[in-house]
């Protein structure tokens, strides 16, 4: 019953995932499509007049297997690099978690007001991962959703920045070495733990900044497009003497699978941004967000005490 139960399940999302024109690529290339439908309709029609329209020697022209490797290449550099975005963030979600977590056991507090200091050190740390976000996003930062972490001089001072992340890491690092010199620290040991989370926030922001900033080559992209273009169009060439009418039917789904196969590449190249399929950055920064305020910084007694 379990084994038939499981069957059920998959099938129900088998049939959702076909149905989620949300996330399909049907809404950025049906125009395509139907522009070689609209030719090869206007090729049946010539070829129905007699016009000698019917030219299957196009089809050595572009060779179906060297477009389809092209095409293949395409979409896995960019799977490829989706998949990195998509670690990257994962792991700087988890090293953020083990800072905050450090922060809390490992930084003493001797009074009320380095206590304040500290959870507003530990809200800094999911300050850092919205600026990454922000940063990929080239967005600006808005002061009136973090007023009750930093103060206005220091939002004045990211504001003047270019690289939001890295001053808030500047920040993090002083306060760490303001710490250790206080002697918050226990040893010098657990002070470079401290630093270390901080290495590694920068080396995954690094990484998702190469993401970012080396894009597939677009002479590769051009190419591959004009290809395509002049593959679709050649099809009713080679299909209107057997097909006929059906040409049209047919050239609109060969168009389909190849269009929406470089589509997906071109759509999933960059993780970051906005589109259905990117990654939620948005949910990722609320979760931690959430996890800094209920798990550490509201549930400490001293705090609930002190508001």
């Amino acid at each position: 019953m379990r084994v038939k139960g499981m069957k059920l399940i998959r099938k129900s999302v088998w049939l959702e995932l076909a149905i989620d024109l949300r996330s399909s690529v049907i809404s950025s290339i049906w125009r395509r499509v139907l522009a070689t439908m609209l030719f090869a309709f206007l090729i049946t029609i010539a070829y129905k007049k007699g016009l000698a329209v019917n030219q299957p020697i196009l089809a050595t022209l572009i060779p179906g297997v060297v477009l389809g490797l092209l095409l293949v290449f395409r979409t896995n550099t960019a799977y490829e690099r989706f998949w990195e975005g998509c670690r990257l963030w994962h792991k700087l979600i988890n090293v953020s978690r083990i800072l905050c977590r450090n922060i809390w056991t490992i930084v003493r507090t001797n009074n009320h007001e380095d206590l304040i200091t500290k959870i507003s050190k530990t809200r800094l740390v999911g300050i850092l991962i919205i600026a990454i976000k922000l940063h990929l996003r080239n967005e600006d930062m808005s002061y009136d959703k973090f007023d009750y972490i930093i103060t206005e001089d220091e939002y004045l001072e990211l504001k003047e920045t270019q690289n939001k992340p890295v001053r808030i890491i500047k920040w993090l690092a002083e306060y760490f070495s303001h710490i250790y010199h206080d002697q918050k620290v226990i040893n010098y040991r657990l002070f470079i733990e401290l630093n270390r989370s901080l290495d590694e926030i920068t080396m995954l922001f690094s990484g998702c900044q190469q993401i970012l900033d080396t894009p597939i080559p677009r002479p590769y992209s051009i190419h591959l497009r004009h290809l395509l273009l002049l593959y679709c169009f050649a099809l009713p060439f080679q299909f209107v003497e057997q097909l006929n009418w059906l040409t049209i039917p047919a050239v609109g789904i060969v168009s389909f699978a190849l269009l929406g196969i470089e589509d997906i590449g071109e759509e999933i190249e960059n993780p970051f941004g906005y589109d259905h399929n990117d990654l939620p950055l948005d949910r990722f920064c609320q979760e931690l967000q959430a996890e800094i305020e209920t798990e550490w910084v509201n549930d400490e007694p001293n705090f609930r005490e002190s508001i």
